[in-house]
Parts: C-alpha cells; structure tokens; sequence
C-alpha cells in the first residue's frame, strides 16, 4: 500500500473534526511576597494571547521535594517527585522565574531543578542528572524580580537562561526592543522592582513586558511543534520513496 497518497474525503473530514492537541505552556516560578505570581499571571495571559494555547502554573514551595533515600517509606515521595518530573516534561515550551536573591535566582526555584533531575523516570539516566535529555529543545523563557533596579535582575535571567541551555533548552528572550535608548527593559527576560516591602505592584510597563514575553515564547513554542510535524512528515515521505526506488539486487 502506497502510505503517501493523499487523504481520501472521509479521512480528511475526519482530520477536520478532530480537535489539535493544545500547545501546553508551563510556568514554573517561586514567589515570596508575590510579585512573582503577579508576573507568571501575567505571562500566562500573554501566552494565551496565541490561539490554542493551554497554560499550566506550577508554583514552588519554599520546602524541597522529599529525599528519595530511606526505603520503603519512600515510595509516595518518589511518585510524587516523577509526576512533577512528567508534568514538566510534557510541556511544549516552559518560563521559568522567581525573585532575584544575592545576585542570582531564589535556592528554592533551582532546587526544584535539580531535584526533578534526579526523579524516577523510564528514560532518564539517573547517573547523569545534568543531561536531562527530557528538557532537549523546549523553547524556555525567564523572568525575575529585585527590591531595587540594582538588585540582580539581570543576573538572575542570565543563571535561569544559562540553566536552561545546561538542559539543552531553547531559549527565548525579548531581544532590545526600540528606542533602544530610551528602553528600560531587558532583552533577556520580563522583569520588575519590587521596592523595599517586596509588594509594591506590578507597573503597567512591568506587566505589559510579561504578557509580550508569554506571547513570545507560546508563538516560538508554535513554530518548533509544527515545524517538528512537517520534518517527521517529509522524512516519512521520503523514506517511503527511497523504499519504492531500492533495487536489492542493483
């Protein structure tokens, strides 16, 4: 049977009628005085700015993920670091942000991290946590918050993007974005000052640089996914002509 022939009318209608999978975007973020989930609300309204958009928000406590060591007893933190570890993993495309602290992000936002990379999982390599090959090529973007303009927001987007690309993550930032001179934002990620009491409100300019950073990252999340469909469709087609055209006694 020739597997590239076209769709006939009820298998096309059939294609039609059939829902597409929603594009699940997952915002991971830690907040303290909750600056942060103001921001991650924000990119996640930027996100579903973009048709067939899901958003997920998985907000981290400043307590780890329990020990895996022990024995028996265990068994429930276990599974329960893995359902964290698939929810992750089964996003298409991640932001990732939390408070800048001492010049770098939150200890309870990359704890998250490393403690996912060492779950359970039917295709990780526990021995090599570092080569988490279940983030490879997911579009990620970061976004942080400071008491002061001086407080490490930059640093903080630089340490979540460099972890990001440790995982072999894609990443996505604003860019410079014109007036270049007259820009407060950052090209490397959505930002905010919180002011000394850590609540003092999001800006309109704040909020409105979250929501186009969500937009950003559920387009380019968009792109990689049907641009993955159209590579595993033309490599189908041309594995299928090669096939028809091999002559095993040539």
């Amino acid at each position: 049977m020739d597997e590239t022939r076209p769709l006939d009318e009820t298998q096309q209608a059939a294609a039609t009628d059939r829902a597409p999978e929603p594009l699940r975007v997952l915002i991971v973020f830690y907040s303290r005085f909750g600056t942060i989930r103001e921001l991650a609300g924000q990119v996640g309204e930027g996100a579903m700015r973009v048709p067939g958009t899901a958003i997920d928000l998985l907000e981290v406590g400043d307590a780890p993920c329990p020990e895996l060591q022990g024995g028996a007893t265990d068994e429930a933190a276990r599974d329960r670091r893995t359902a964290l570890l698939d929810r992750v993993a089964r996003a298409d495309a991640l932001a990732i942000g939390g408070p800048a602290y001492f010049g770098g992000p939150a200890s309870a936002l990359k704890r998250f991290f490393e403690d996912l990379a060492v779950a359970s999982s039917a295709t990780l390599d526990r021995s090599r946590p570092w080569h988490h090959y279940l983030f490879r090529d997911k579009p990620g973007a970061a976004f942080v918050s400071s008491a002061t303009p001086h407080g490490g927001n930059e640093q903080a987007l630089h340490a979540l993007l460099t972890m990001m690309m440790h995982l072999g993550m894609l990443a996505v930032t604003p860019g410079q974005r014109g007036p270049i001179l007259e820009q407060g934002a950052a090209p490397y990620g959505a930002t905010a000052i919180t002011g000394p009491e850590g609540h003092r409100g999001l800006s309109e300019e704040e909020a409105s640089e979250a929501r186009d950073l969500g937009q950003r990252l559920a387009t380019v999340g968009g792109w990689l996914r049907a641009g993955r469909a159209q590579e595993t469709e033309r490599l189908r087609a041309a594995t299928a002509v090669r096939a028809r055209g091999f002559d095993p006694s040539a």
